[in-house]
């Protein structure tokens, strides 16, 4: 059997935010194989949150190594995290869209920010984007004036545009609308069978169930426990499916 690829590996990760303190995450270790529809639980206030934003490089580690792709984030050059970051997309529990553009804006952002594309090329993607989330009326609107639902698909749809490799998903569906939440679980599912890796904080796993592979239990500081949902993980098997 051929060895699986490792798209993320955590080496005995410590982290608090404040020097001194007690740890907020303590000893964690893991391995992401790319194109694993990964599922995180666990209870409020255990550190899953800034366990995401560590392995997606949105806060570097000090102690211990966290590794995208075969580089290190620890110590990593700006113009190399930069470059990490446009193979990957991030959806924040709180959607954090930007208060002062319009929807059309907001998901041209990360277009202008980290492609090379004349805006007449960005303008057709956005369209294209609005009209897959079905926010055909909205598209000048500011995220004040949308519900919670459009607003964390507007978040969603802004981590797809560019294309990622990988998308953490910080309670993508916590608190939303039935019709809001079927979506997004379907351009999540949509994404995911595209080969995109997807690393998935939520309290709502029975929506991902039939399809996820793992689930990682972080608990006490540190990953509790490990659940295969899938028997067969081999390589060919995962090649076969995308």
């Amino acid at each position: 059997m051929k060895k699986q690829n490792i798209v993320l590996k955590v080496e005995n990760l410590n982290f608090n935010y404040t020097p001194g303190s007690s740890y907020i995450l303590s000893d964690v270790s893991l391995e992401i194989y790319k194109g694993e529809f990964i599922i995180i639980v666990g209870p409020r206030g255990e550190g899953k949150s800034t366990f995401l934003k560590i392995i997606s490089g949105l806060i570097l580690p000090e102690e211990g190594n966290v590794f995208y792709d075969g580089v290190n984030l620890k110590g990593i050059f700006k113009k190399e995290l930069m470059e990490i970051h446009q193979r990957t997309g991030f959806v924040f529990q709180d959607s954090a869209l930007i208060s002062n553009m319009n929807v059309f804006n907001n998901l041209a952002l990360p277009l202008r920010y980290h492609e090379i594309m004349p805006e007449e090329k960005i303008t057709e993607e956005v369209n294209k984007m609005i009209t897959i989330i079905n926010m055909e009326n909205h598209r000048f609107h500011l995220p004040a004036f949308l519900s919670m639902g459009q607003r964390k698909m507007v978040a969603l749809a802004r981590a797809l545009i560019t294309q990622p490799e990988t998308i953490f998903y910080d309670e993508p569906i916590a608190n939303l609308d039935d019709n809001s939440r079927n979506i997004i679980v379907k351009l999540m599912t949509e994404a995911y069978n595209k080969g995109v890796t997807s690393v998935v904080i939520t309290h709502e796993i029975d929506k991902f169930l039939g399809f996820a592979d793992r689930i990682i239990e972080i608990k006490d500081r540190t990953i509790a426990n490990i659940k295969n949902l899938k028997i067969d993980r081999s390589p060919e098997t995962i090649d076969q499916k995308r």
